[in-house]
């Protein structure tokens, strides 16, 4: 019986993943680690254009340390966002005040990375074992 998935390409698209996910890994630590911390307060939540999709984009607000109040939409949906009224901890970049997320795994794209990881890895072990016909 004949695989009707190339090895190669599950190997190349899991690479593809996994190449993309540590990049994202390494984007979200680095803007933890040069990000300012201030406190926060999520004014509304906007639902995802997509239908299908149960995505809420949390709307937030925020004062930079030199007393700039900034309300931004963040660009991370997701399914349980914070609610209005909810107070957060803000991570901004100084230089970029828009540039900013609410201070949880799921706004500051780590939570996208290790799933985008995960992805590249489970193609790459499928193209493997496709490859050694294990499978």
């Amino acid at each position: 019986m004949e695989s009707t998935s190339s090895p190669g390409l599950l190997f190349v698209l899991g690479l593809a993943n996994l190449a993309c996910g540590v990049w994202l890994l390494r984007r979200a630590r680095r803007f933890r680690a040069h990000g300012v911390r201030v406190p926060g307060l999520v004014t509304g939540l906007e639902r995802s254009r997509d239908p299908d999709s149960k995505a809420c984009y949390p709307v937030f607000r925020f004062t930079t340390r030199d007393g700039q109040e900034v309300e931004i939409t963040s660009r991370y949906g997701e399914s349980r966002p914070p609610r209005p009224g909810d107070r957060v901890t803000v991570l901004y970049d100084p230089a970029k005040q828009r540039n900013a997320r609410i201070d949880t795994g799921g706004q500051d794209g780590s939570t996208m990375g290790k799933w985008v990881v995960g992805i590249g890895l489970f193609l790459i072990t499928l193209g493997a074992l496709t490859a050694f016909t294990i499978i």
